[in-house]
């Protein structure tokens, strides 16, 4: 009671300091995702669904000298969508202004489908008839309200923040879902893809003086472009939770200041951090709530709701610490002069408690804020500056109703939940203490007692941890020269990959990898050791992008870009420091994707590849000779051109279990005489990385690199069966109080399992980089 004494934490704000205009609603439309005031001096607003409604986003200009509203765009009667498809239902921070005084803009989605009882965006990712086909870009004209819709930059994907570069030509932009940073040339409609740069649903982006963008990470690292050099670098600087928190961490809000320095606060925690551009110095000015109270744990939905400045740089923001109702209050912290954050009042005009301020506005002595997802919403708030300070002891409370609002993000039904299953789930976030372009994981190798990985972009690194962790034990710059192309294991190390036959041991040793790098080398490493063992020189011309296995003793066998197989011996190489290895094209040999298609390892002499559409071609090694068998790949009719082998491994009993480019899976007989099918995954997409489980089971991967990836699971007597994808989102019962770090990894590059079969690791192939673990696996049938 001491502290609500000091604070009186129930007055609201003065009803006579404040002007309440009710946003339309009356469609079912609750919620404001955008308000953003022009160069001109000209408010506009994005008037959304985020409910149960399949709604459409609206667009308003506002006039806040009477507080009246126009409709400038309908984006229903703007853009044609399919009445079974998730609906544009809101445009999301992403409005900015062209310098003609037009407006640019992207839509996002958080209504379902007409047909939907939920809002299940990813669960329909794939589903072409009920899924979100992708968010638009628009310019519009407000004088005129003529829409230009440019289409849709990222198939499937929703905008999820956007901002126009000091270079007007430029717009970049945030996705929702697979969490990558882009770039929309406006005058050429060319889309560049920066990558991965949070896990997933981090919405704010902020330039400094010079035009360079600053974002966040969902759990709470910062990072930047810089158009000059055209790259996104992670700054190594995190928000920091005074209780560990593991939920919404991301960047939320930020200003200029007049020094020129960025303030910059995340959603649930509010840490305020001061970050110099020029320097990268920051300073922690600590928590935005009141003082003694502190952000509560673990699970909030948002903490800190809307963030502005007045001309002396006096902070003003929505707080949410009228913790029975999700009610907001008004705070004010002059930050500059050391000063601690004052409570102005709750936000309920009216009666109408505010249940979120997504953004807020000062100009001319005037805040400007607007309520979202409540009882009420939406609506703006105008609030005289002049008439605010402190309620005094004697204040009334403000009408308060104490209803906590359902969570639409919080999934209570088992059969929508993606995630992987397990008795233990833990991340080991590699983007944490690795800077992130080495964290792409291009190998991953498991023993009962020890993960492995070799991760990089334009290096080779060498990644050690203990079964389940969420830090690596050992990290190294193992080779600088390049980075990895292709990199397969030689020895059988408990990691059975594509290829690799049960209960095979390597001349080589346990536990190495030989590598192809971008500069031409190939090199072996060996994990035990922790070095490179050798470096090998190869020709220049050969043009290798894959290894696909060991054959024959020491032998690999490595594929060119037109598909070409080639024979490397390393025992045969020369050279005293820098050694030269020369190669051997295999005849009659040419697959069909490079690239893509899969070499399956039958024994050490022969080896199994696709030819033309679904035929099948045993290779004799030691014949150097090419048989076309009689039995065929699964295939779906009329698409037989994707029916090549894309990754396969041998079993104990001498059957191949192996996926085709797509995602059909099948079984072939040790004898190489029947070929059983079960079918596919998804629409599209292929099986890859095939690895074995214990001695009559496999794990694969699903999906390339624009699919949304999941594992499978082939067991006899089980068939195909999807285990889920590698999601620590915690927006389900099952996940949200699992004491781990969030991940949401799209592109799976790889996927190792321990001996045992206890263990099981997914990695991501993706800029902004991870590892999943996982104890005892839901469905693992292991016989050894």
């Amino acid at each position: 009671m001491a502290v609500m004494t000091q604070h009186n934490l129930l007055a609201g704000l003065p009803d006579g300091a404040t002007r309440f205009v009710q946003l339309p609603n009356e469609l079912g439309h609750n919620a404001v995702w955008d308000f953003q005031r022009s160069p001109q001096g000209r408010y506009f607003v994005s008037v959304c669904g985020e409910n149960e409604l399949p709604l459409s986003a609206l667009l308003y200009e506002f006039y806040p000298t009477d507080g009246s509203i126009r409709l400038v765009a309908d984006i229903a009667k703007c853009w044609i969508v399919d009445s079974r498809q998730m609906p544009p239902s809101k445009i999301h921070t992403s409005l900015d202004f062209l310098p003609d005084g037009r407006l640019i803009m992207a839509t996002h989605n958080t209504s379902p489908a007409p047909s939907h009882k939920l809002w299940l965006f990813e669960q329909h990712y794939e589903h072409p008839w009920e899924g979100y086909p992708g968010s638009i870009v628009m310019i519009v004209d407000p004088d005129t309200n003529a829409v230009e819709v440019r289409g849709i930059p990222v198939p499937r994907e929703s905008i999820y923040g956007g901002l126009l570069g000091d270079d007007p030509r430029y717009y970049y932009f945030l996705g929702y879902m697979r969490g990558h940073f882009y770039r929309l040339n406006l005058m050429t409609n060319e889309v560049t893809d920066y990558g991965k740069v949070t896990e997933f649903a981090s919405c704010r982006l902020v330039k400094d003086r010079r035009g360079r963008i600053y974002g966040g990470t969902y759990t709470g690292e910062l990072w930047r472009y810089d158009p000059v050099t055209d790259k996104v670098v992670d700054l190594k600087v995190h928000f920091q939770s005074p209780h560990g928190t593991k939920y919404r961490r991301a960047l939320i809000f930020a200003l200029e200041s007049p020094y020129g320095t960025l303030f910059l606060t995340d959603n649930v925690d509010g840490e305020l951090l001061e970050l110099d551009p020029e320097t990268l110095e920051v300073t922690r000015h600590g928590y935005m709530h009141l003082r003694p109270e502190q952000p509560r744990n673990p699970y909030l939905r948002h903490a800190i709701g809307g963030l502005t400045a007045d001309e002396n740089f006096v902070l003003y923001y929505g707080l949410e610490s009228y913790h029975q109702a999700d009610l907001m209050r008004l705070v004010r912290w002059d930050v500059l002069n050391g000063r601690e954050p004052e409570n102005l009042g709750l936000v309920s005009p009216g009666g109408r408690q505010s249940h979120y301020i997504c953004e807020m506005i000062y100009d001319k002595g005037k805040l400007h804020m607007v309520d979202v997802c409540g009882d009420y919403s939406p609506y703006i708030l105008t609030v005289d500056v002049a008439s605010l300070k402190p309620p005094d002891p004697e204040t009334p409370a403000a009408h308060i109703q104490p209803v906590r609002e359902a969570d639409m993000h919080m999934n209570g039904t088992t059969g929508t939940f993606m995630h992987i299953d397990a008795e233990e789930v833990l991340v080991l976030p590699l983007h944490r203490t690795m800077v992130w372009e080495r964290t792409p994981v291009r190998y991953l190798a498991a023993t009962n007692e020890r993960l492995y990985g070799i991760s990089g972009t334009s290096s080779i690194n060498l990644i050690e941890a203990a079964p389940m962790t969420d830090h690596p034990d050992y990290v190294a710059c193992l080779y600088q020269g390049g980075g990895t192309v292709s990199c397969v294991g030689l020895g059988e190390g408990g990691n059975r990959r594509a290829g690799a036959q049960a209960g095979e041991t390597g001349a080589i040793g346990e536990l190495h990898v030989a590598a192809l790098t971008t500069d031409g080398k190939l090199l072996i490493i060996d994990l035990l050791r922790r070095e490179v063992q050798r470096s090998f020189s190869l020709p220049v011309d050969l043009h290798l992008v894959k290894i696909h296995c060991r054959l024959d003793g020491n032998h690999l066998l490595l594929g060119d870009k037109n598909g070409q197989l080639l024979l490397c011996d390393p025992d045969q190489a020369s050279g005293d420091h820098q050694e030269s290895m020369s190669c051997e094209r295999l005849p009659d040999i040419i697959l069909t994707e490079p690239t893509d298609a899969a070499v399956v390892k039958l024994d050490d002499r022969t080896f199994l590849f696709s030819g033309e559409g679904d035929t099948l071609i045993r290779y004799d090694l030691a014949k150097r000779q090419a048989e076309k068998l009689t039995i065929r790949t699964s295939s779906v009719k009329g698409r037989g051109f994707y029916a090549g082998l894309s990754g396969g491994v041998r079993l104990s009993d001498g059957s191949i279990v192996c996926g085709t480019r797509d995602g059909m899976l099948l079984r072939i007989s040790s004898d190489l005489s029947n070929v059983t099918s079960y079918g596919r995954l998804h629409s599209s997409g292929p099986l890859r990385e095939f690895v074995a489980v214990g001695l009559d089971a496999a794990v694969a991967i699903y999906g390339g690199e624009a699919d949304a990836g999941h594992l499978i699971y082939y067991h006899p007597e089980l068939g195909l069966m999807d285990l889920g994808r590698p999601r620590v989102i915690k927006d389900n019962i099952d996940l949200v109080n699992r004491d781990t770090e969030w991940a949401n990894i799209h592109y799976l590059s790889c996927v190792a399992v321990s001996p045992n079969g206890s263990y099981m690791y997914v990695g991501s192939g993706e800029t902004y980089s991870c590892v999943v673990a996982y104890r005892n696996p839901a469905g693992f049938v292991v016989a050894n």
